[in-house]
């Protein structure tokens, strides 16, 4: 996804506790971490972030005291379980505030093994009051334990020039889906056996672009079957399923007979 369509998921209002945000590059990284942080200290219920409220005119000036950011000492290659351990203690306590305290770990994949197990203590029961963004380029260095209770945001810059043939894939299940075309699906989807994780990915992209491009084709409740189809299968390509199970959920889920 890129950052226009994670604006759009967190615009609800309903955050996870945790998230892994991965992919793209470390600007991109951080852009996104900002815009979750302004969407959980905002003090409206639904548009989030408005953008207009106290507590997002200071996430935006980088000044809220409820969202901090913690990153690696220079010539230190892995946090070491100290930080992490601190991190905790601050994440107990109750925001200054806002509603929520944001805590964003930068190089989350530079936890040592003892650190991150220090984090999964809060993120196995986490304080209603607190949301976590892990930041990693490697999230396979991660232990399954702290994967398993995030939410993976897997990132494509807005302007990333997609694989063509996904792409083209994605197009195709995507008139199958406006025609209702049970057997056109099923056709569409046939090249996903043979691409790659990355093109996977690209793939999911295309498709979230396309939406958003052809809503109005789709209309509300399509879409929106439309997208959460698309956010598991992003969960699914994260999890190394291959493109033959892909599909098949993509059948399974958009085919109406």
């Amino acid at each position: 996804m890129d950052i226009s369509d994670l604006a759009g998921r967190l615009s609800s209002g309903r955050l996870f506790h945790a998230y892994i945000v991965t992919g793209a590059d470390a600007p991109a990284r951080e852009q996104a971490a900002a815009l979750i942080a302004r969407a959980a200290v905002c003090s409206e219920d639904k548009n989030v972030p408005c953008g207009v409220c106290r507590d997002c005119v200071k996430a935006r000036k980088g000044v809220h005291p409820d969202i901090e950011t913690v990153r690696r000492e220079e010539k230190v290659v892995n946090y070491p379980v100290d930080v992490m351990r601190s991190l905790r203690a601050r994440a107990a306590a109750v925001p200054n505030e806002a509603k929520r305290g944001v805590h964003i770990v930068a190089d989350a994949d530079y936890m040592s093994p003892q650190a991150q197990n220090a984090m999964l203590k809060v993120l196995e029961e986490p304080p209603s009051h607190a949301v976590f963004v892990l930041l990693a380029d490697n999230p396979q260095r991660l232990l399954e334990t702290v994967r398993s209770r995030c939410e993976t945001v897997y990132l494509t810059p807005e302007d990333a020039e997609l694989d063509a043939g996904a792409a083209e894939t994605a197009g195709n299940l995507l008139e199958a889906y406006l025609k209702r075309d049970a057997l056109g699906l099923v056709r569409a989807v046939q090249p996903m056996d043979k691409l790659s994780k990355a093109e996977l990915f690209d793939l999911m992209t295309a498709l979230r672009r396309l939406a958003r491009d052809r809503a109005a084709e789709l209309g509300g409740e399509r879409l929106e079957k439309l997208l959460k189809c698309v956010e598991k299968g992003d969960k699914m390509v994260f999890a190394n399923l291959k493109g033959s199970v892909v599909s098949g959920h993509l059948v399974a889920e958009l085919c109406e007979y």
